[in-house]
């Protein structure tokens, strides 16, 4: 009869080395070849598993893992794989380990395997961390309808910091909400209505186009975002949006476009439910009769017949500048109680009234979160079309002022240097400092594609997780991440609206330009258009180089 049992063979540790390397290989080498071979073949079933998940390539998989349920999978996934691959391991040991061999010598033959074994779990380690901070991310950033605290709770924490029941915004509940029957805007939190109605990422449940799933959950073809900048840093107690971008996806054509809007434009126009904003008329008219008032005075002493006064003409709009809106409607709690920042809220629909397009959602960056950003991808290549020489503020508390040396030409910029930039109004009017925030942008989002998503991603996620506040959907982030990873520059259309295109002839009292929103919307209607005959006019990579 011929005897079928394995061999028993020396105990060197050897097959528990092999079964270190791959699973299975040990338990075959020592002649148990069925088990051996299952145990290569449930390794061998991750690997193709993962493969398969991974066949749309960086952006397939990154849409993937920013669903919670996926990384809950992956986080399991990840533990099973290390203790399967640490139990082939001591399975080969024991196996090759001879009856009445003293624990301690067989110990030190295991010694070798342990090491290899810990070597291949390594990146089980990083796996795991990665689903770690992407869930934080998510958590954090995120917002999902319900998670906003109840608003008896946010106005008791508000009047407990010494804010008064004005400075909570008016009850919109109880007053006219009429708007520009150009735009309408809703009067809570686009997220909120958003995510009520979608369901669970359809991309674990469908294999329709990514761009088919976006347009059947938000009910059409053009996703806008509003993407905002915030100076909130050391010695400033409140938050100004320097950077206001609107972002346009057109997912019937695979377009996209940028729009600038200057900071400094002031009388765009409000919701006219917006009542607290009277005050800001009796302002006003204070500051054009100090006005003219020192007219009258200048004009006698020169002794010149005093001007005529102008009459005033109040409107419904917010007669400072736009990047102040923020400051004076951060605690609008009792007016956008579902928003998960009110001040963002009250600017999505301002914008909106003034472009003369519904703005689905927002994206808020401080800088301190800008400078970690742009460090996390290793910095960024800018072309410089201006020389600059010049020191702005740090962007976090304790450190030092921040000095940017620049020539015309190509520049790899470091986050702070990269914050400078972005900032300069030295010598430079505000046109093209909103087109060097645009052409970075640009620059940027090329920097964050796929790939370094995944092979940087614990530095973008803390960066992100830190200073970030939006109200995009989390179903809807998978299929958006794979839209927007296929845009090259040469998708993408790009508009400024500023002084003196979109404004009136006039200044304001304060010398800044009055905007006109009749030519702020026919441009934003003329760059939609383009987008919708699958062109894209001025293109960001024609305008940055």
């Amino acid at each position: 009869m011929v005897n079928l049992s394995p061999k028993r063979r020396e105990h060197t540790g050897l097959a528990a080395l092999l079964s270190a390397v791959l699973p299975g290989a040990g338990q075959w080498w020592l002649g148990h070849r069925r088990r051996g071979l299952a145990l290569a073949a449930c390794a061998l079933a991750v690997l193709g598993g993962l493969a398969f998940l991974a066949r749309d390539g960086a952006a397939g998989l990154a849409g993937l893992l920013v669903q919670p349920s996926w990384l809950w999978a992956l986080i399991v996934l990840n533990l099973a794989v290390v203790l399967f691959r640490l139990g082939a391991v001591a399975d080969a040991w024991r196996l090759e380990r001879p009856p009445g061999l003293g624990w301690r010598r067989s110990a030190l033959r295991l010694a070798p395997a342990v090491l290899v074994a810990a070597a291949v779990t390594v990146p089980q380690v990083f796996v795991h961390r990665y689903a770690v901070d992407a869930l934080d991310l998510l958590e954090t950033v995120f917002v999902e309808p319900g998670e906003v605290p109840p608003l008896a709770e946010r106005i008791a924490q508000l009047l407990a910091q010494g804010f008064s029941v004005e400075d909570l915004g008016p009850d919109l509940a109880t007053t006219s909400t009429s708007t520009s029957p150009t735009a309408p805007v809703t009067t809570t939190s686009s997220a909120a209505s958003t995510s009520s109605t979608s369901s669970t990422s359809s991309t674990t449940t469908t294999t329709l186009p990514p761009e088919q799933v976006i347009s059947e959950e938000i009910g059409g073809d053009l996703v806008t975002v509003l993407l905002a900048g915030g100076d909130f840093g050391p010695g400033r107690t409140d938050l100004r949006t320097d950077v206001m971008i609107v972002a346009v996806l057109n997912l019937e054509t695979h377009r996209a476009g940028l729009i600038s809007v200057s900071r400094d434009l002031v009388h765009a126009p409000l919701p006219a439910a917006w009542s607290r904003f009277n005050t800001m008329l009796q302002v006003q008219q204070w500051h054009e009769e100090r006005q003219y008032r020192e007219a009258v005075e200048e004009a006698e002493a020169n002794g010149e017949e005093p001007p005529e006064q102008p009459p005033f003409e109040p409107c419904d709009c917010y007669y400072d500048r736009l990047n102040y809106l923020h400051v004076h409607t951060a605690h609008w709690v009792q007016t956008f109680p579902e928003a998960p920042d009110p001040g963002m809220e009250a600017l999505r629909q301002v914008m909106s009234l003034l472009l003369g397009i519904p703005i689905d959602h927002y994206v808020l960056v401080d800088f301190a979160g800008f400078v970690d950003l742009v460090d996390a991808v290793g910095g960024i290549d800018v072309n410089s079309t201006e020389e600059m020489h010049l020191t702005v503020s740090p962007a976090k508390e304790g450190e030092e002022a921040i000095r940017i040396d620049i020539t015309p030409g190509r520049h790899h910029l470091d986050g702070r240097a990269a914050l400078a930039y972005v900032r300069n109004r030295t010598g430079s009017s505000d046109g093209q400092r909103m087109l060097r925030q645009r052409c970075l942008l640009r620059d940027l989002g090329a920097e964050l594609d796929a790939a370094t998503l995944l092979t940087r991603f614990t530095p973008i996620a803390r960066a992100i997780a830190s200073s970030t506040t939006t109200t995009i959907p989390l179903d809807l982030l998978p299929d958006l991440i794979r839209v927007v990873a296929g845009l090259g520059p040469g998708d993408i259309a790009t508009a400024a609206i500023g002084y003196p295109g979109h404004t009136l002839p006039e200044l304001n009292y304060m010398n800044l330009p009055v905007v006109d929103p009749a030519r702020a919307r026919a441009a934003v209607a003329g760059l939609l258009a383009g987008l919708a005959e699958g062109t894209t006019g001025t293109s960001a990579e024609g305008e940055c180089g």
